[in-house]
């Protein structure tokens, strides 16, 4: 045999030996491909069936944002490392976010369940959130050029968190315009910023002015005549309305997180269904 006709043989081996190599790959990428989609597509159909229920029972006008965590879902079993629902709503009137983030959870009904309003969904931790904005918080305070400013803690090296909210309760920066009447102007108004406090008052969110800010962040600096400081923080500190969290938590604080207000309960070991995700209080 020539040197060419067995050069020729082999190449033919290695040109079938490559190709049979690229109709494995190929094969590997098509189930991948395929196991991917189903992946995606199981837990948007389990996700897009809790939202309905969640809407449905509620009397929502808008179909929650649901996120079901942990990878992969195919294999899950019904337990997950995360469930996170967010919805926006009118909370007395005002319009607000419902949010809900559940860690540990055990959602019953195999690969893609079925929901009904007494579904019962287990959590090892659960923390309920009403969430406002400052325009929300300034119409409930009767500032309506109300502006929230959170801080950023003030540590070596911080950087962003996580969930691109700075959160604080103490030394929240409140700015807006107040009532300051005098005799010679009984209409006068005055643009001051204060330092403010948050906490959870039985169902309710207490803002507590502590004093006119003076510190680093933007702020706007007021002329305030003697006397006048005791009705500036006044003017901020206010108890709002009473509001329902989600699942019935019991309120534990409040905070602010940006430029919102944030009224908020944790538990443990919960069992929530969706026909409780949220019902106002009367």
């Amino acid at each position: 045999m020539s040197a060419r006709v067995r050069t020729r043989g082999i190449g033919v081996t290695q040109g079938r030996g490559r190709a049979w190599i690229r109709r494995c790959l190929l094969a590997v990428a098509a189930l991948l491909t395929i196991a991917f989609l189903a992946e995606l597509g199981t837990a948007a159909a389990a996700e897009y069936r809790l939202s309905r229920e969640l809407r449905a029972a509620a009397g929502l006008a808008n179909d929650p944002e649901v996120t079901i965590g942990g990878f992969p879902y195919l294999t899950s079993g019904g337990d997950h490392a995360k469930l996170t629902i967010a919805v926006p709503a009118q909370v007395r009137d005002k319009s607000a976010r419902l949010e809900a983030e559940l860690t540990g959870v055990r959602i019953p009904g195999g690969l893609v369940p079925s929901f009904g309003p007494g579904t019962p969904i287990r959590a090892g931790h659960i923390e309920s959130r009403v969430r406002l904005d400052q325009k929300a918080v300034g119409r409930f305070m009767g500032i309506v050029d109300l502006q929230v400013h959170t801080p950023a803690p003030k540590k070596p090296g911080a950087g962003s968190p996580a969930d691109g909210y700075v959160k604080a309760s103490t030394g929240i920066v409140l700015t807006g315009t107040v009532p300051l009447p005098t005799a010679a102007d009984p209409k006068r108004t005055v643009a001051v910023s204060v330092a403010a406090d948050f906490s959870a008052q039985g169902d309710a969110i207490a803002i507590r002015a502590t004093g006119i800010y003076t510190g680093p962040e933007d702020h706007l600096k007021a002329e305030l005549q003697p006397g006048e400081e005791p009705a500036v923080l006044q003017a901020f500190t206010k108890v709002l309305p009473t509001m329902a969290l989600p699942f019935g938590v019991r309120p534990t604080g409040a905070r602010g997180e940006n430029a919102d207000v944030v009224l908020l309960g944790e538990a443990d070991g919960v069992t929530v269904t969706p026909g409780a995700f949220y019902r106002p209080l009367p």
